[in-house]
């Protein structure tokens, strides 16, 4: 933990630091406006609070937008979503914040939907959206992971870097626990677009990955608001993606639930694989041949028995699209 704050704290200082120059009234969050054109691309890191990966990049970005390294022509803000959960080295306090937009969740009185409510108004304002997540395990490639939205398909692709797509029928909610943030900005007609960068924590990796895609897309953000392009044609510069979909969700049905050790995303697992135990007497089996995505490891007690909350799933199994899932529109 020491040197996870030793990392982390520098790094917040500079955006606080920056946010006094920058303010826009939205807590944590800076806006730079250059006032060439009129769109307005939001980028945000720290949604939870223990994926710190992006962190540097946002901040070189930012850096390099002030020394003119990095030419734009529109409006641009970064936002940092959990901060106190991120001082703590957790994924949220309360509640998960990237399950608390929207009205679902509208009751909720945890500080995750009242960050939520601060969060809200500056998404209204975005044009494109960029959110960048990192998974609790090993990651074996970076993956973008929304549902089908042509539009948003189309930036992603543009934007690059990363040439895996996991993706959904388009209304279809990535948790019933609550709205995403870039659920909420489709929900608006806005492009919104997420992408799991690497495993969570700070490494050249992440930083390398999310400072490229921040650069790619104020680019194109420069073409399309100022130049009139089309992000279609501009996306068919970069070749296509591979394509997966969830063909199976494995619920977390009890503390005694657990993953055998060592599996990362994207881990192919065939039929009948002996993944873990459903509880002391039983075999986790996998139901098909797929792809492991989010598996969880939660802290167990003595017993061996996992501490609530429980996760809704203790992993998920993707597989490949042989359709295009611009065809599911």
């Amino acid at each position: 933990m020491e040197d996870y704050l030793f990392k982390l704290k520098p790094y917040l200082n500079e955006f606080q630091k920056l946010e006094k120059k920058f303010e826009n009234g939205v807590p944590h969050s800076i806006s730079l406006d250059y006032k060439k054109h009129l769109g307005h691309i939001v980028f945000s890191g720290l949604i939870h609070g223990n994926e710190v990966g992006s962190l540097p990049a946002l901040l070189k970005s930012i850096d390099d937008l002030l020394s003119n390294k990095l030419k734009y022509g529109g409006k641009v803000t970064f936002f940092l979503g959990n901060i106190d959960a991120a001082l703590k080295n957790v994924r949220y306090l309360e509640a998960d914040l990237n399950r608390s937009f929207g009205n679902k969740n509208s009751m909720q009185k945890s500080m995750e939907r009242k960050r939520a409510l601060e969060i809200m108004p500056l998404l209204n304002r975005a044009d494109v959206y960029f959110d960048f997540h990192q998974t609790i395990m090993p990651c074996l490639k970076p993956f973008y992971i929304f549902e089908m939205n042509e539009q948003s398909y189309y930036w992603a692709r543009a934007a690059g870097v990363a040439q895996t797509f996991v993706t959904r029928k388009k209304g279809s909610s990535f948790s019933a626990a609550g709205m995403c943030s870039d659920e909420y900005v489709r929900s608006l007609g806005k492009v919104g677009v997420t992408i799991e960068l690497s495993e969570k924590g700070f490494s050249q990796e992440s930083e390398n990955i999310c400072y490229n895609i921040i650069k790619r897309s104020l680019f194109l953000m420069d073409k399309v608001y100022g130049n009139k392009f089309s992000i279609k044609k501009l996306s068919h510069k970069n070749g296509d993606f591979e394509f997966f979909s969830v063909i199976h969700r494995e619920p977390f049905s009890s503390p005694a639930t657990k993953l055998k050790e060592g599996l990362a995303n994207f881990n192919k697992v065939t039929k009948g694989m002996d993944l873990g135990w459903k509880d002391s007497q039983k075999t986790m089996i996998s139901p098909k041949n797929g792809y492991i995505l989010f598996p969880k490891y939660p802290t167990r007690n003595s017993e061996g028995n996992a501490i609530p909350p429980l996760p809704g799933e203790i992993f998920v199994l993707a597989d490949k699209i042989k359709e295009h899932p611009l065809l599911w529109e």
